[in-house]
Formats: structure tokens, C-alpha cells, sequence
């Protein structure tokens, strides 16, 4: 049954990236990264690219299933925890684009095989994460916690790699104070959807209050509650958060599994019920994702939130209708236009905004203008 639903899951994923185009985030790092810029320069193509995250993405569901099977004993739980796990927006999204993500949950769920099986690879694979990404601060924090309530030495050793982590990569917390409180709870219904989210915090809590505390609580735990005291202050980042929050899926479907399973017969209509429901809004919020493009057809708008995606192709592609085959503009747009063939001089400069002596160039979508540029020489601006 997983190989069949890993290979169908590929294939969904194969379908979302090839019908997206590379967005501003995805150039910086193709451009920025030796792999990335090696795939690039052996065949500078969007899906091409855009494989190393699906085929991780595909081994992070497998690990996943893996891990929850250890977890919850029973086969047909752990498929149930691994699809819902492929179905998570974020896990979808972060799957088509290029970004670190899968990366650093594919280390996590890694890691988290070999502690529960007490492997002693664990710990040489914790040193190592610990210099590759400051996102892995939490993870260590979640695990240490987790000891500190057992009343384990690896306790020292895991926060130790968390101050560690700290001191390497820094840790964010200056600036003016703001309350971003309700903008954290807004991604994490992203990440989930906004019925599991509320699900996800429900189980969080009534482990914390009701049931005993294992380590994947801690980590899911950690990652939820550590942003949500953040937020008070500062905006978090998704992906130093979400990779070891959806870890909470295992959580979520041993508390429905055991609500289902002490009920009469009777009682269990309702929750099936809901669980349905949280299926299909959750089906429909991913083949929103996998078919933005279709829906960027009907309704193509600067405020949509996949147009940074559609932005520098079309650009691209309006600036070699001028004759123009390089400009320079400020941010990573340069980077997006270099992709698709543009390159980068000071002879011709584009603008976001009218200026004295430029020339529009419209971004159009099938008729529709998306936004308008303006170019003019050097001399001009």
C-alpha cells in the first residue's frame, strides 16, 4: 500500500511543480547554492530543479511512516498518520518549491528514528545538524526538555546543543517589540489547515494536561508554544518551526484512534463525521495548491499570492518582446530574470514605479495587465 501511495503521491507532485514557475526565494537560492547552481547549469529547467525536494519530500513520508508505526504499534494507524501527514498544505507547498524544509524535517524524522531505537548513531547525527541549520535550535530544545522530565544526563547534552546552536547562528530577538500573536496562529492554520489546527491544538493541550509526555510531544510541543511566546514580540519564521510541529500528526491520530475506539458503536458516527470533514476541506485547500495554475487563469491578480511565481516569466518574456536581454533591478527579481534569460547590466534599468524618462512595460496575462515596470537607460533614471 506505501509504494503504491508513495508513487501516486509523486506523481501529484510532479504535477504541481511543473505548472509553477520559479518564484523570487527559489532564483536566489539556484543562484546562490553550488548544488542548485550545478542542476542549473545541467539543465536549467523548473521541475528539473525542483526533484531533489520531491524525491526528499517522498522519503520524509516514508520516514514518517516508519516513525509512527514504532509509535503507535498498529499499521493501518500509521498509514492513516503518513497520508495525512502527505496531505499537510505545508508539506504539499514546501514540496513543489525549492526551499529547506524537507531537508531539515527529512534530518528530523531521521534523528528521531534512531533516538527512539536508541541507536548511538543518533547523537554524532545531532552534532552534525547542529552546524548546518540554526532551525535545529528547537528540535535539540524539544529533546533536552523532554530528558529534563525524564531526569536524564542527555538533558545537558541536548540543551547544550541548543545554547550551542544559539551562539553559532545567533537568535533574533531585537528590534521594537510587536505582537504578531494572531499572525503566528494564522500560519500554523496554514501549515494544517484550519480545521486540523485547531485539532492539533486541542491534542497539544490535552496531552499536556491529561496524558503522559513523550518525546514527540515535546518536539511538537516545543516548536508550537516556543513560536507562540515569540509572536508576542517578533514574526516567526515558518521554516524554523513548521518541520518539527507537523511531527504532531503522529500525536493527533493516536488521540482520534483512541477516541474512536472507546466509544459504542452508537457514538462513533459523530466523529467520523468530523473527521470527513476535516478531510475534504483539507483535500480541496491541497488541490487549490496542486491547480493554482487553473485558478490563476480565472482570476489573475498582483494580490494573489502565487503571483510572485507567475512574475518573472512574464516579465521575462514582455522584456525580449523589446529587443531587451538585460536590465538591472533591485532584489531577488534579478535573479528570477536571469532564470529565464535575462541578464544582469547596468545599461537598462527597471523600476517598480513610474520615473521621469522611463518606458512601461505591462505584465500581461492572457489579456489581463498583472502589473507595470518601467525601463530606461543608465543615464536616465
Amino acid at each position: 500500500m506505501i509504494p503504491f501511495l508513495l508513487a501516486l503521491y509523486g506523481i501529484v507532485l510532479l504535477y504541481g511543480a511543473a505548472h509553477l514557475g520559479i518564484g523570487p526565494d527559489e532564483a536566489y537560492i539556484i543562484f546562490h547554492s553550488p548544488f542548485y547552481r550545478l542542476l542549473y547549469q545541467l539543465y536549467p529547467n523548473e521541475l528539473f530543479l525542483r526533484l531533489p525536494t520531491i524525491l526528499v519530500t517522498i522519503a520524509n513520508i516514508l520516514l514518517l511512516y516508519h516513525l509512527a508505526y514504532r509509535w503507535l504499534g498498529r499499521r493501518d494507524d500509521a498509514l492513516l498518520a503518513a497520508i495525512l501527514f502527505a496531505l499537510l498544505p505545508a508539506i504539499l507547498g514546501s514540496a513543489v518549491v525549492i526551499n529547506k524544509a524537507p531537508y531539515i524535517l527529512f534530518l528530523t524524522l531521521l534523528f528521531l528514528l534512531l533516538y527512539h531505537e536508541d541507536s548511538p548513531l543518533a547523537y554524532p547525527l545531532a552534532l552534525i545538524m547542529l552546524f548546518l541549520d540554526n532551525s535545529f535550535a528547537i528540535l535539540f530544545l524539544g529533546v533536552g526538555l523532554y530528558n529534563l522530565f525524564q531526569r536524564r544526563f542527555e538533558a545537558i547534552f541536548f540543551v547544550g546543543l541548543f545554547l550551542a546552536s544559539i551562539i553559532l547562528f545567533g537568535f533574533e530577538i531585537g528590534g521594537k517589540p510587536k505582537n504578531y500573536f494572531l499572525d503566528t496562529f494564522a500560519i500554523f492554520a496554514a501549515i494544517f489547515s484550519p480545521l486540523l489546527f485547531l485539532y492539533f491544538s486541542y491534542t497539544i493541550y490535552r496531552i499536556w494536561v491529561k496524558e503522559s509526555k513523550g518525546l514527540l510531544w515535546f518536539v511538537s510541543a516545543t516548536a508550537f508554544l516556543f513560536s507562540l511566546l515569540l509572536s508576542f514580540r517578533q514574526r516567526i519564521s515558518l521554516i524554523d518551526f513548521a518541520p518539527f510541529a507537523v511531527i504532531g500528526v503522529i500525536l493527533m491520530v493516536r488521540t482520534f484512534k483512541h477516541s474512536l475506539r472507546i466509544r459504542l458503536r452508537r457514538y462513533k458516527g459523530r466523529l467520523r463525521f468530523y473527521f470527513a470533514l476535516v478531510m475534504a476541506l483539507l483535500i480541496l485547500n491541497d488541490l487549490a495548491l496542486l491547480f493554482n495554475h487553473l485558478l490563476f487563469d480565472h482570476f489573475p491578480s498582483k494580490g494573489a499570492y502565487l503571483y510572485p511565481y507567475y512574475e518573472g516569466e512574464l516579465l521575462a518574456q514582455a522584456l525580449k518582446r523589446r529587443g531587451i536581454s538585460c536590465v538591472w533591478v533591485q532584489g531577488k527579481l534579478q535573479w528570477q530574470l536571469e532564470f529565464y534569460g535575462i541578464g544582469k547590466c547596468l545599461e537598462v534599468r527597471l523600476f517598480t514605479t513610474y520615473r521621469p524618462g522611463t518606458a512601461p512595460i505591462p505584465i500581461l496575462y492572457k489579456g489581463r495587465r498583472l502589473a507595470t515596470f518601467y525601463v530606461a537607460k543608465s543615464n536616465n533614471h
